[in-house]
């Protein structure tokens, strides 16, 4: 009798280790448990790209260094971003925008967004190192940072708005206030 118990319980054993843990599937608990197979493995679509359309304005300030000139127009600005979730509330972006009118201007960017869900509607902040380069004189380096709402529509696209105030890095004073609206389309 003693082999009988003894091998039942080498099997049991043997059996109980090997055994595999189980794959994802459906949940049979109230909402936000985990009680059943599977459980939530992520919230939202981590590791997704996004391309985000944008159109806004662009208000130009420019004070020249030693004549005292200064220069404030408003213009339209219109790009994109393109960029990667690497986590559902943190990405990497990079940019283009162009502002059209008497002071066009390019602005290169690469930047972080980080995202606060509170789903219809999320809140992110930015921060972008931007080329500024105008199409008369010289290209400079300067910082972004921005804020920004946007409500989900769906799954995959959301719409928003965003303010950034750059901060351009030359011997004249130059600063960039954008406003714009954004549609954000996730793969």
């Amino acid at each position: 009798m003693k082999i009988w118990i003894t091998a039942v319980m080498v099997l049991a054993c043997t059996v109980a280790g090997n055994a595999a843990e189980p794959t994802p599937g459906r949940t049979d608990g109230p909402e936000g448990s985990e009680v059943g197979r599977g459980g939530y493995a992520h919230y939202g679509t981590p590791g997704s790209l996004f391309i985000e359309p944008l159109f806004g304005a662009a208000a130009v300030d420019i004070e020249l260094q030693g004549s005292g000139d200064d220069s404030s127009q408003t213009d339209l600005i219109y790009g994109a971003n393109v960029g990667y979730y690497m986590e559902e509330w943190l990405a990497v972006q990079i940019g283009y925008g162009h502002i059209a009118g008497n002071q066009k201007a390019n602005l290169y960017s690469a930047g972080i967004r980080n995202v606060l869900r509170n789903e219809p509607f999320n809140w992110f902040m930015s921060l972008d190192a931007d080329l500024y380069s105008p199409d008369a004189g010289d290209s400079h380096f300067g910082i972004a940072p921005g804020v920004g709402a946007e409500v989900v529509i769906t799954e995959k696209l959301s719409a928003g708005l965003q303010y950034q105030h750059d901060f351009i890095f030359a011997d004249d004073t130059i600063s960039i206030n954008r406003f714009t609206a954004r549609l954000q389309l996730k793969f």
